[in-house]
């Protein structure tokens, strides 16, 4: 992805006085790509942000320790679904913000029974890898069906780990019980 003005995000914020800015980690990546030393982002006032939230994809830590050290700003990375309609495992911002780690989307949101399994649904013990899920029942305002394709939904995120939704995810989580 190239971007033909690394200033274009910091300009934005400086003109209209954002304070918090939500993207995808692959626009951040083409801007430290066009600008690794972050010159545009000193040419601006960018005060008024207070954070910044990425989503949408995996958070590589280089793209996140860039960020933290360029910007000084807490970088908040995030992990949900379209299906889920929000959140799976974010900083709880408003509750408590708690410290982040590179490549970590935080904690579960409240609501969410977050597991890593294998594929008969058995838990994998802290800090082993496997499939990221979610014990059922899911919470209020996640989607209960596929438009009119219930069998659909069933087949794709209910039946491959048994009384889990399935999110197709990898992962593990640590000994603080971050995802």
């Amino acid at each position: 992805v190239k971007t033909p003005d690394a200033g274009a995000f910091w300009r934005v914020v400086q003109d209209h006085k954002v304070n918090m800015l939500f993207t995808a980690p692959t626009a951040f990546r083409a801007v430290r790509k066009e600008d690794p030393e972050a010159d545009q982002l000193s040419r601006y006032d960018i005060s008024s942000l207070k954070r910044l939230f990425l989503a949408g994809e995996r958070l590589d830590p280089a793209t996140y320790e860039w960020l933290k050290e360029h910007t000084g700003l807490p970088v908040l990375d995030h992990w949900w679904q379209t299906e889920t309609g929000w959140a799976i495992c974010c900083n709880p911002v408003g509750i408590e913000m708690m410290a982040t780690k590179p490549g970590s989307a935080t904690v579960p949101s409240p609501g969410y029974n977050v597991q890593v399994v294998d594929m008969n649904g058995s838990q994998k013990p802290v800090g082993e890898q496997g499939q990221i899920a979610v014990k059922l029942p899911l919470p209020p305002g996640c989607m209960m069906t596929v438009w009119g394709d219930d069998e659909r939904f069933r087949k794709t995120y209910l039946e491959p780990i048994p009384g889990f939704y399935s999110s197709g995810d990898g992962g593990f989580i640590d000994d603080d019980g971050y995802v």
